[in-house]
């Protein structure tokens, strides 16, 4: 997977840890992603599809996402946005959310909290996150990371 965009390292080693998670060495050897951040969003982060290679098939994509976000915060929404990149790459999803897995889905007409690929990318994030934090020992670095062995303060 080629990354663009300025991260940081703990960033880039998110991202390459979820890619190696969630697609396959093919997959990966034909992705792009570039990671942009932004102050103005209605949403801590979006996936957008750039471009498709000669099969039409997406492979070239922008995460967008929110700046005004805590480091632990940036890295789930790496991992949502990279859930999303998941789907669009096994065409899940196509690009303008009318079809989710060879099903006709009219996206206006369900919450969004209800759409099966954010049901997806919400469910995968946190296991995404922790499993990252764990590999990383991300609670001795950031602050608002906790040890996931730790035992639970009341």
């Amino acid at each position: 997977m080629i990354v663009k965009g300025k991260l940081t390292p703990f960033r880039l080693a998110a991202l390459d840890y979820f890619a190696d998670i969630l697609l396959t060495n093919q997959m990966r050897r034909h992705i792009i992603v570039t990671v942009t951040f932004r102050k103005k969003m209605d949403h801590l982060g979006l996936t957008t599809v750039e471009d498709y290679n000669l099969s039409g098939k997406p492979r070239e994509f922008v995460l967008d996402i929110h700046r005004n976000q805590i480091e632990e915060e940036i890295i789930r929404t790496l991992a949502h946005e990279m859930v999303h990149v998941k789907q669009y790459v096994e065409g899940e999803l196509n690009d303008s959310m009318t079809s989710w897995r060879g099903k006709k889905v009219n996206s206006d007409d369900i919450d969004y909290w209800l759409q099966p690929w954010e049901l997806e990318a919400l469910g995968r994030e946190q296991g995404l996150l922790t499993k990252f934090a764990i590999k990383e020992h991300l609670w001795e670095i950031f602050e608002g990371f906790r040890d996931p062995s730790a035992p639970i303060e009341n």
